[in-house]
């Protein structure tokens, strides 16, 4: 389900944080007389990148090719609907707004699957643009390394594998309990263990992958309250052991290749069909008990309110 109106994702003025109204030709802010245009359903809120890239803007287009198929992708969307499902007992009543969208596979999953969006940003202009072709949501572009322009009250936000990519994770998830009403929930996966970083999450521009103990203590920091937290994508570790082993044999200028990135994103039918088999099987376990490995994590956590509790995983 989409909603194609501004009214449930409120946005702010990126320069001075005043309350945006979006109207047909963009949003000229009422504090600092900034303009902002709407162009081909895209607001854009964009000052300039502060930091390193968190992203290769290339891989955009072959995530947009494989995401409906390979089997990662295929695990991760049933897992956090089925993570959304257990702990958001009123999810029909809310809007979700994915912060750092990508190419949008898992935001039109949702949607299709009965969630109401409410809109989207990234830091991207060729995700965005993607997403538009996938879904008529509303769409904004931010800036890279900068909190979203987004502004209180929202009951229902997002960020799948974003957050790994942020030099400051502690100020986002500050940040997002800000611009939650109360009660409002946050959903978020991210990658785990840390043993596991290689040269693989440096392509990825990734900063860290998260113990769940770090990631609980983060969020509880931040002032949220935790409903789901465990692992997933427990038969890859093995695999990803392995890799990287395998990657140290590897001379240092092939390691980080975006050949080499691009191979992982291959949907071979075989391996496929095996990695959605042995991720479908583990799936059911998460539907009975939290995961204590798995080379993701999920979390979702609400800033306390008056909504009804639910148990934390």
């Amino acid at each position: 389900m989409t909603d194609g109106s501004w009214s449930r994702l409120r946005t702010v003025c990126p320069g001075c944080r005043t309350a945006l109204t979006v109207e047909e030709s963009g949003a000229t802010c009422g504090a600092c007389g900034a303009k902002h245009p709407l162009e081909n359903g895209i607001l854009h809120l964009a000052l300039g990148r502060e930091g390193a890239p968190g992203y290769d803007p290339h891989f955009f287009g072959t995530l947009e090719r494989v995401e409906g198929r390979h089997f990662w992708f295929v695990a991760r969307r049933e897992v956090v609907l089925d993570g959304l499902r257990r702990a958001v007992p009123d999810l029909d009543r809310r809007a979700l707004v994915d912060i750092g969208c990508g190419s949008g596979g898992l935001l039109q999953y949702l949607g299709n699957r009965g969630v109401t969006v409410a809109g989207a940003c990234d830091a991207y202009l060729e995700s965005l643009e993607i997403v538009r072709r996938r879904m008529a949501v509303p769409l904004v572009l931010v800036d890279e390394g900068r909190l979203p322009p987004l502004g209180p009250g929202h009951d229902l936000l997002a960020l799948f594998d974003v957050l790994e990519h942020l030099d400051d994770d502690r100020g986002m998830l500050r940040f997002l309990h800000s611009a939650l009403a109360p009660g409002g929930v946050v959903v978020l996966t991210v990658p785990a263990h840390p043993f596991l970083f290689d040269d693989r999450d440096e392509l990825a521009h990734h900063r860290r992958r998260y113990r769940r103990s770090e990631l609980r203590e983060k969020l509880e920091d931040a002032g949220f309250s935790v409903r789901v937290l465990s692992h997933f994508m427990a038969p890859l570790v093995p695999l990803l052991l392995a890799m990287r082993v395998g990657t140290l044999l590897l001379p240092r200028s092939h390691r980080r290749s975006r050949d080499r990135q691009q191979l992982e994103f291959r949907v071979v039918p075989v391996v496929n069909g095996l990695g959605r088999a042995l991720l479908a099987a583990e799936r059911q376990m998460l539907r009975l008990a939290s995961l204590p490995f798995g080379s993701s994590i999920i979390a979702v956590a609400a800033r306390p309110g008056d909504e009804p509790a639910s148990p934390a995983g």
